[in-house]
C-alpha cells in the first residue's frame, strides 16, 4: 500500500459563538509575545485589518474580551491578552495535542489494513 498521511485541522466553539482555530491561537499568541496586533499580524503575514477583525470576532463572542487594546501615551499604545485570553489558547494547545495524536493513531490503524 502507498504510504499515506491523514491531515486535518480542528478548532472549537463555544455556546457563545467565540470560535477558535490554529490561526486565531497563533494570533493571540504573536500578541502575548511582541505586545502589538500590527507586529503579531506583520509576523503572521497577515493584514493588520483582518487581524482586527478576527480580534473583534473573538471580543464579542468571548464571555470577556481575550485583548485589550490601550491607546496612547508617550510609549504609544499596546495590546495585552487577558487571562481568559491566554486561557483560551492553553485550551486550544491542549484540544490540538489530542487531535493530532488522534491523527496519527488513525493514521497508523489504516495502513495496517
Amino acid at each position: 500500500m502507498e504510504n499515506i498521511t491523514i491531515n486535518g485541522h480542528i478548532w472549537f466553539q463555544t455556546a457563545s459563538g467565540l470560535r477558535i482555530g490554529e490561526g486565531r491561537a497563533k494570533l493571540l499568541e504573536e500578541i502575548e509575545n511582541s505586545g502589538s496586533i500590527s507586529e503579531a499580524a506583520r509576523k503572521l503575514e497577515i493584514p493588520y485589518r483582518r487581524a482586527w477583525g478576527m480580534i473583534k470576532d473573538m471580543n464579542t463572542n468571548a464571555k470577556e474580551s481575550l485583548v485589550i487594546k490601550e491607546v496612547g501615551g508617550k510609549d504609544g499604545g499596546r495590546s495585552i491578552l487577558t487571562e481568559e485570553g491566554k486561557r483560551i489558547v492553553a485550551l486550544f494547545k491542549k484540544i490540538n495535542k489530542c487531535f493530532r495524536s488522534e491523527e496519527r493513531r488513525v493514521g497508523k490503524e489504516c495502513r495496517s489494513r
